[in-house]
């Protein structure tokens, strides 16, 4: 009789065992991102959509440097880029959203900026390289020689949901992925869903929508919204089993004990 119920417990521990190896390869699978991308050797290539430059909006801030002959004209546009709060947290900072002072020109709502020396200057719908010719030209009325730089100061993005670390992340440069944004907030975490990330984008008229992205497939490199725009919202939604651990740990808790008393129930019987 002994016999019997200890191999009934072996067979019933073997099956326990066999469950959680098949559990823990479904959720292996779940976790991974690219999963139809072929093997990987070295010089593989994949399509991935260009980068096309970000135009400037109304309320972004720009820091533009002017450099002439006449040093003193140079630093009076320079000296212009006031120190302009901005919500967010940098690259590698901590989880706490606080308010930032970045350097440069707030653009209008009229969609222009004023530059000391040089005067009002329409930027808005303009990219970063056009708004750089656009200054330079200008300048240019004045001065002989003149080079011009021009970038975002205040270029962010959010990141909400089941990331490790979310928060509104300030960004050094106009070419951000989706997958650096992702990266920014110290990536998915296990319950995150990487087939359903969200992202949510107001665009040049004022419209707010909403695009799928799957983080699982390559396809995602060719998405047209693979890079991300200035104030844009990445939103990762929790799984099931998440949402399900919280609402029933309770009764989790009560069937993982019932299953040791009925195992020992088996073994001691």
């Amino acid at each position: 009789m002994m016999k019997i119920t200890c191999n009934k417990a072996y067979s019933l521990l073997l099956l326990m065992f066999g469950v959680a190896v098949l559990t823990s390869c479904g959720s292996s699978k779940r976790l991974k991102y690219f999963q139809d991308m072929p093997q990987v050797q070295t010089g593989t290539e994949f399509k991935s959509v260009p980068f096309e430059e970000i135009t400037i909006r109304p309320d972004d801030i720009l820091n533009i440097r002017v450099n002439t002959v006449d040093v003193e004209a140079s630093e009076a546009i320079n000296d212009g880029n006031s120190a302009v709060p901005s919500r967010g947290i940098g690259i590698g900072g901590s989880n706490n959203i606080n308010t930032q002072l970045v350097t440069g020109y707030l653009v209008g709502q009229d969609g222009t900026v004023e530059l000391p020396v040089l005067g009002t200057i329409t930027v808005a719908g303009s990219t970063l390289s056009e708004a750089k010719e656009k200054i330079r030209e200008v300048t240019m009325k004045y001065f002989k020689e003149a080079t011009v730089n021009v970038r975002f100061s205040n270029f962010r993005v959010s990141v909400l949901g089941d990331v490790a670390r979310p928060g509104t992340y300030v960004v050094p440069n106009q070419q951000v992925s989706i997958l650096d944004a992702i990266s920014f907030s110290g990536d998915l975490t296990v319950y995150g869903k990487r087939a359903n990330v969200m992202l949510i984008r107001k665009d040049n008229t004022g419209k707010s929508i909403a695009v799928k992205m799957d983080l699982t497939s390559k396809e995602l490199f060719n998405s047209p919204y693979f890079y991300l725009r200035q104030n844009d919202l990445v939103y990762v939604e929790p799984s099931s089993a998440k949402i399900q651990n919280a609402d029933t740990s309770i009764v989790r808790y009560l069937g993982l004990l019932a299953s040791l008393v009925s195992v020992g129930i088996l073994v001691f019987r």
